[in-house]
């Protein structure tokens, strides 16, 4: 079967059709927290919903408040934590022969998920030789990074071909992400791409929102959501809004997140003028401020498809973002948003400048962004990722089932044990 589906209209509609029967599954992540976490656990919930027995290994030294607080609504889900290291480790291999141990007495399972880096090298690896297709979600490849050192790069790219060649399937969260990955040689006939998706969103009223970021009611608000680190590159919208502020003096940047970087922007705000210009909000949830934002920017240098900017689309706002940040099916320059440069501060001060000076043009932009947003839907990510597990697993584990729709939300459980546009899915990249 030709790996090749369609929006959200059509995965997500409630028609009956015949599809294989439920899958045993085992999701491995180690960068447990912001979007993956995020991400892992809509998986999750979602495969659950639709019959399939699901099975998590997460590593707890990245997991944050909101992933561990995501465990415990999943009563479904099994999940193991298993310490895990970001880079490079002789521990490793102690996690393979775990996760290995893992599958033997759990197993069998039809399919071994990685998430990220470290989870998919994990995946892969624990999955070899098990009779378990691999499949790996990419969440942002480290080699999209424009900053890379050149052999770090060579480095990253000879593993994941290498670890390329045990995976039955490579799943890219946005097109940018599926040609980097067919590019550095990970086999376009293996890549596909499957974009995040948001549930029904409740936002905080927009009156009260805007009081709790103390702003006037003719000001311009510019929202970032994010960490504070140098992916994000923070330090070019700061520079960028510096240069909008002056051509429209209402403007008001806030910072949503946290992180190594925080000390060193306050400092920049100040050397650029701009500090009581600039809101800190520190690390909280988003959605509680999104509805005071009329504008949202992501300057970041490497992203996967941020949930934030779905999020800022499906509140209403007009998004300005790099290139490298995975939005290419979700901005449409004119219509809802501006793409520019990685870097390039100049070019993102007059794409900010150019909506905060036109009310009208805000407006616009902006309910284009809410329709837009509507076709990014979590049902839509999990059936096509569904729709790929069984693609893989292929006829041997089909029957004449039917399409299980989602149950109904369960209860609260107690947390996991220690141990465009039409937007193609699923689609081949060239």
């Amino acid at each position: 079967m030709p790996i090749d589906r369609l929006t959200s209209e059509t995965s997500a509609a409630s028609i009956e059709v015949a599809t294989p029967a439920p899958l045993r599954v085992l999701l491995i992540v180690e960068s447990s927290g912001g979007g993956t976490g995020r991400h892992v656990c809509d998986l999750a919930d979602g495969l659950t919903a639709r019959g399939c027995e699901v099975h998590m290994v997460y590593s707890p030294t990245r997991a944050d408040r909101m992933f561990m607080q995501r465990l415990g609504e999943l009563p479904d889900l099994r999940a193991v934590a298993m310490p895990m290291r970001t880079g490079i480790h002789p521990s490793d291999l102690h996690a393979v022969r775990a996760i290995r141990r893992y599958m033997r007495q759990n197993g069998p399972f039809d399919v071994v998920h990685g998430h990220s880096s470290k989870g998919g090298a994990l995946a892969r690896l624990a999955g070899f030789c098990t009779g378990a297709k691999v499949v790996y979600t990419l969440h942002g490849l480290i080699m999209m990074d424009p900053g890379l050192a050149w052999w770090k790069r060579t480095f990253y790219q000879a593993i994941e071909r290498v670890l390329s060649w045990g995976t039955s399937l490579i799943v890219a969260v946005s097109p940018e992400e599926a040609r980097a990955a067919i590019r550095i040689g990970l086999g376009q006939s293996r890549v596909i791409t499957v974009p995040n998706g948001i549930g029904p969103m409740k936002l905080t009223d927009r009156t009260a929102a805007r009081q709790a970021l103390g702003v006037a009611s003719d000001a311009v608000v510019i929202g970032f959501v994010g960490r504070l680190v140098e992916q994000k590159a923070p330090d070019v919208l700061l520079k960028a809004f510096a240069a909008t502020v002056r051509q429209v003096p209402q403007s008001r940047l806030a910072m949503v997140g946290a992180g190594p970087l925080d000390a060193s922007l306050r400092e920049l705000a100040a050397k650029l003028g701009v500090t009581d210009k600039v809101i800190w909000l520190g690390e909280r949830d988003a959605r509680e401020l999104l509805a005071a934002f009329d504008i949202f920017a992501l300057s970041s240098r490497k992203e996967g498809l941020p949930y934030v900017i779905i999020e800022a689309m499906a509140a209403g706002h007009p998004i300005v973002a790099t290139r490298s940040a995975g939005v290419e099916i979700l901005i449409e320059p004119g219509r809802n948003g501006a793409m520019v440069e990685a870097g390039d501060v100049d070019g993102f001060a007059a794409a900010l400048t150019e909506l905060a000076a036109n009310p009208a043009s805000l407006a616009r932009s902006g309910r284009e962004s809410r329709r837009m947003a509507a076709r990014f839907t979590t049902d839509a990510m999990v059936n096509d990722t569904l729709g790929a597990f069984h693609d893989v697993v292929g006829d041997a584990r089909r029957s004449a089932a039917r399409v299980q729709q989602p149950k109904a939300p369960v209860p609260v459980a107690a947390a996991a044990p220690e141990m465009k546009i039409d937007v193609p899915r699923r689609k081949q990249t060239a």
